[in-house]
This record gives C-alpha cells, structure tokens and sequence, in this order.
C-alpha cells in the first residue's frame, strides 16, 4: 500500500479510529526513541570501556554514511 493510499484510508476512518491511530503512532515513535537511547547507551558504555572502533571501521563507516 502506497502513502497516499494509506493517507486515503485514514481520512475514511470515524474520529475515534483516527484518536486511537493517533495514540498507536505516538507509542510507536516512543517506543523507537527508547530503543535508539538504548542503543546509544550500550555503545557509549562499550566506548568507556575501551572498545572503541578502529580507525579502518570508522573510515568504512565515513565512506558508507556519504554514499546516503
């Protein structure tokens, strides 16, 4: 299903499906910022123990973030 499509369909639902789509959208977006903080915090404690990336590891990292 296409965006528009979807968007389609949530103007066809009543005021409290799209009030309860509301809430799932928020739980969700909640529920990602939690497991991305997570996630930097194990990577932030891993670093402050020393486990760090090699320069090579960052260079390949570098090279694959500007490639988009």
């Amino acid at each position: 299903m296409s965006f528009a499509e979807l968007k389609d369909q949530v103007a066809e639902l009543s005021a409290e499906d799209r009030l309860k789509l509301s809430a799932f959208l928020i739980e969700l977006e909640e529920q990602s910022e939690e497991s991305f903080q997570q996630e930097v915090s194990r990577r932030m404690k891993n670093m402050d123990m020393g486990k760090k990336v090699s320069m090579e590891q960052f260079e390949q990292r570098h090279r694959h973030s500007e490639r988009g």
